[in-house]
């Protein structure tokens, strides 16, 4: 057996599991794709290869085979470095963390788990309903009314549903909107459908109910296309055998979740599939997800689970961002590593946690200090960073005070903003020295993302929007920095802020090197860069000429020379780097107040056109506010 460890795996194979893998990949994720083999006696890709036409998926006008979608889902999973396994997944343990995945030659630890296996329509096995020679599956029999029954071969003809529940009540109903009559055929003599799904549908005078009846063989048409042309149908109670001219068949007979691999792990419903919290995909086990139809029974369509894929795979990656770096399980045994030192000594006694705490003792190196445990590492979140952003922008320094000027009194006022506003009640508690190394980190990123976004903005072209423009940016930031951006909520909170510009202008100006600036910055100003900027000042300041130097000032005469020239060049770069800065600011500057005109503008135009869209008569107000909008477009 072969043992593969990841942060994300992913179970399933159709638009589920593949958008699951497209999000999880982009976001650096590196997840595994179980797409198996034969599961449920259907190819990898599901109920798509099953279907020839897709004609409501968007982004395909003219229609796409089921097959070359899938195809294409499975192309775009591999280029952003999903691996893709077309193995089974026969057996799951989520009782404890890693989670444990087993095929017949792999086992996989997984740190979060998206289920999306699917579910099989039930169809009904009589002479012609299969697929291949003398069979008519996807050539007139379906088991998707929603999926096919717009198709052109079955419109303005007779058609069949089989069934008695409210999916045969629902689907018999709508397509009625493309048959010239629909029949439903039951076994029984009543439905169990709901009441009131039985008076819509015996109610329309397009549908004929067909009771103790059912299907026993089907056949082609007439003129030998290959398609269906009618049915068999047998009096369950009598015997007897009539002719069905149809030419559309639909099971209806309900669907068969792909649960049965789980072992009751998961929390199931009544029918089957694995039961979510509302509005999200997480499931009764914390780190593993569930999307697609296996979750899904009243959509059941390609487009909303590839939704419900995008859903767990950021259900994931923020359920991945809260556990952090918190790998050991309470009462879990761990085995340190073995730690060298100096003396040839190590450590590799293994310690427990409980709660959060070991309960090992400190170790000794060479010169007999001891070193304590560093503390788990917490990542910041993005309501964090939000809260974090807000206590810089209205923490101010203190003009009179000089202690206040201080980047440690600095920081210490922002941790206690931090810690006193009301969204960070239920937030982890943040230190000076956090909050300063956070800040520093989202003002580095944030400055190189708005150049990339200033150089994306004056190649923007007509007919790009604006989240056109921001996807640019990132490209152009991944492209420089070799890594994504993440941090767009810090952007979009600092991009309008006039604070933020000036700070960042004066630092520009300032070029970094001065103690005022590291100050101004909320940084520490070290001895070294202290000693560096002394040597650099006297360098540049001529000191008076002495006695003794004096005599010799006519041999010293080239080296000042010299030392003159250096300072000028020196001064003129120093001029010239920071006017390249101040100008790009400006520059920047203007273009977001450019683009708060142009937003300004496009408001008042949408304005204008919902008052000259009122069909009723315009009050006095609107009547002035319309007549002002077309006097300034004007």
């Amino acid at each position: 057996m072969e043992t593969h460890k990841t942060k994300v795996c992913i179970v399933g194979s159709g638009p589920a599991a593949h958008t699951a893998a497209i999000y999880a990949a982009r976001a650096e994720l590196t997840p595994l794709l179980f797409e198996g083999w034969m599961a449920n006696d259907i190819a990898p890709g599901g109920q798509l290869t099953t279907t020839t036409d897709v004609e409501n998926f968007p982004g395909f006008p003219d229609g796409i085979l089921g097959v070359d979608l899938v195809a294409k889902f499975r192309k775009q999973s591999e280029r952003f470095g999903t691996k893709i396994f077309t193995e089974t997944v026969n057996k799951v343990d989520f009782s404890s963390k890693p989670f444990k995945l087993f095929t017949n030659t792999r086992t996989v630890l997984a740190d979060a788990v998206i289920v999306s296996t699917g579910a099989v329509a039930k169809r009904l096995s009589f002479a012609g309903s299969g697929e291949g020679a003398g069979g008519f599956w996807n050539r007139g029999i379906s088991a998707c009314a929603v999926c096919d029954g717009a198709a052109p071969i079955f419109r303005d003809k007779p058609l069949v549903v089989i069934g008695g529940g409210d999916s045969a009540m629902e689907e018999a109903n709508f397509l009625t909107k493309y048959g010239s009559k629909v029949y439903i055929i039951h076994r029984r003599d009543t439905f169990r459908a709901s009441k009131i799904m039985q008076k819509r549908a015996l109610s329309n005078p397009k549908i004929e109910v067909i009771l103790n009846g059912s299907v026993v063989e089907a056949y082609g048409d007439e003129n030998g296309k290959g398609v269906l042309g009618g049915l068999k149908v047998k009096n369950v109670v009598t015997g007897d055998v009539s002719d069905l001219k149809a030419s559309g068949l639909f099971f209806a007979i309900g669907h068969e979740p792909a649960t049965k691999f789980l072992d009751g792990q998961l929390e199931l419903d009544e029918d089957g599939y694995v039961v979510t919290k509302p509005g999200t995909t997480k499931t009764s086990v914390a780190g593993v997800f569930a999307a697609g139809d296996v979750q899904d029974k009243k959509y059941r369509q390609a487009i909303s689970a590839a939704g419900t894929g995008c859903m767990a795979a950021l259900d994931a990656e923020h359920y991945l961002q809260e556990i952090g770096s918190q790998k050991v399980e309470l009462g879990q045994v761990v085995r340190a590593t073995p730690l060298t030192v100096y003396n040839g000594a190590s450590t590799s006694t293994p310690f427990t946690v409980y709660n959060g705490v070991s309960t090992s003792t400190p170790f000794t190196v060479d010169n007999g200090e001891t070193t304590g445990r560093r503390e788990t590492r917490c990542k910041w979140s993005p309501a964090e960073d939000v809260v974090l952003i807000n206590a810089w922008l209205n923490t101010d320094k203190y003009i009179i005070v000089a202690t206040d000027q201080r980047a440690s009194s600095f920081w210490k006022r922002i941790a206690a903003y931090y810690s006193s506003s009301p969204a960070a009640a239920s937030l982890p508690k943040r230190e000076s020295s956090h909050c300063k190394q956070r800040w520093q980190k989202i003002n580095d990123s944030v400055c190189k993302f708005v150049e990339c976004y200033d150089h994306a903005l004056r190649q923007r072209t007509s007919g790009q929007s604006e989240d056109d423009v921001v996807q640019v940016a990132y490209q152009f930031y991944f492209d420089d920095c070799k890594k994504r951006f993440t941090l767009e909520h810090a952007w979009r909170k600092l991009r309008h802020s006039q604070k933020w510009y000036s700070y960042i202008s004066k630092c520009s100006k300032s070029s970094g090197s001065s103690k005022r600036a590291k100050l101004d910055e909320g940084g520490t100003f070290s001895s070294s860069s202290n000693t560096k900027s002394n040597v650099e000042e006297h360098a540049m300041v001529a000191r008076p000429i002495g006695v003794k130097s004096s005599k010799g000032e006519g041999e010293n005469v080239v080296t000042k020379t010299t030392n003159e020239e250096n300072v000028v060049t020196t001064k003129t770069t120093n001029e010239e780097r920071e006017s390249n800065s101040r100008s790009r600011l400006e520059n920047l500057w203007a273009l977001n107040e450019k683009d708060i005109a142009e937003r300004n503008k496009l408001s008042r135009i949408e304005l204008l056109r919902s008052l000259l869209g009122k069909t009723e008569k315009l009050s006095e107000k609107e009547e002035t506010l319309k007549n002002k909008l077309i006097d300034e477009m004007l």
